[in-house]
């Protein structure tokens, strides 16, 4: 049995300025975890198609490392401004 090779992939993060770039932090926060919210429907969907017979395991690991590096980024953008408010919060004025 042989393995078929993968295509070259695509970079999982591009570095380059966005045009509609979000104007605060909140959007900015909202758009992170849109982003991952989307691999993790990507690779709900590449799941599926392994399921059914019809996609490749390779395939569906890429997007499942992809939605796990997102959702990574994610919890640790949340948590530093977790930190940040809390430290904001312990300040004596």
């Amino acid at each position: 049995m042989n393995i078929a090779a993968l295509e070259a992939l695509p970079p999982a993060v591009l570095v380059e300025p966005v045009r509609d770039a979000p104007s605060n932090a909140g959007q900015s926060f909202g758009a992170l975890l849109d982003g991952a919210s989307a691999e993790l429907r990507r690779a709900d969907d590449a799941a599926a198609l392994v399921a059914l017979g019809r996609g490749s395991i390779a395939d569906a690991a890429v997007q499942r490392a992809k939605a796990d590096v997102a959702l990574e980024v994610a919890a640790i953008a949340a948590s530093r401004v977790s930190t940040a408010v809390t430290t904001l919060l312990q300040t004596q004025v």
